[in-house]
């Protein structure tokens, strides 16, 4: 939420360049035609007035974080989609199709440096900041039981998952993971950290559905009691 943090120092050297909830949706959608160690990204932020940051896809900052930046409300939906719709001989194979976004967010908010690849990848991060330095903020992820069709037909949500890394870091500081049809916890934010990574999305393709196109929206949420 808008808030004003002092620059600090990363824990991990980078190339220079009352409860609080932040909620981002994103969006995924399938096409089918019919059928027949490196350093991790934990960056150190002051402690202040209580307040919590999530960014998933295109963000929005006033200049960033290590120049004396503070966030600012976006209200965009990105969209993960399958590049191309499935043939009726790929469909249901269980041959994992890649996904792309319409996201460009290359960089971060944090000190510019660019952490993600896109349209491959997907930006997803989020500070923590307390008086005291002290407590936890809880990233999780809410998905629908299932991506629909118009018509009704689904394709159940555990049939699309992520993996997770970043420019510099091949480790997953949000881990990798697939969506459950519910909530699923990702990780905790400790009071004065950014966390970040970029995800990457696939479809497992190992259902054989009728042909269309399959939407469903899910949302991040990160909790700071």
């Amino acid at each position: 939420m808008n808030a004003n943090p002092a620059f600090a120092s990363a824990q991990s050297a980078r190339p220079a360049s009352a409860t609080l909830r932040a909620s981002v949706a994103l969006a995924l959608a399938a096409s089918l035609l019919s059928a027949g160690g490196a350093q991790a990204w934990v960056l150190s932020i002051s402690s202040g007035p209580k307040a919590a940051f999530l960014q998933v896809g295109l963000g929005s900052y006033s200049g960033t974080y290590s120049s004396g930046g503070t966030p600012l409300n976006n209200a965009f939906v990105n969209t993960v989609t399958l590049q191309n719709p499935l043939t009726p001989n790929v469909v249901g194979t269980g041959a994992a199709q890649a996904m792309t976004s319409d996201s460009t967010q290359a960089a971060s908010f944090y000190d510019g440096y660019l952490v993600c690849n896109p349209p491959t990848q997907v930006y997803v991060g989020g500070w923590v900041r307390t008086p005291t330095g002290t407590g936890s903020g809880v990233l999780s992820v809410i998905s629908p039981a299932s991506l629909l069709t118009p018509a009704g037909d689904a394709i159940p949500f555990s049939q699309i998952s992520w993996s997770s890394t970043a420019n510099g870091n091949a480790a997953a500081d949000i881990p990798a993971g697939t969506f459950n049809g519910g909530t699923l916890v990702l990780r905790t934010i400790a009071a004065g950290t950014w966390v970040e990574n970029c995800f990457t999305f696939s479809y497992a393709n190992a259902a054989l559905v009728p042909g269309g196109t399959y939407k469903g929206t899910v949302t991040y949420t990160l909790v700071l009691p």
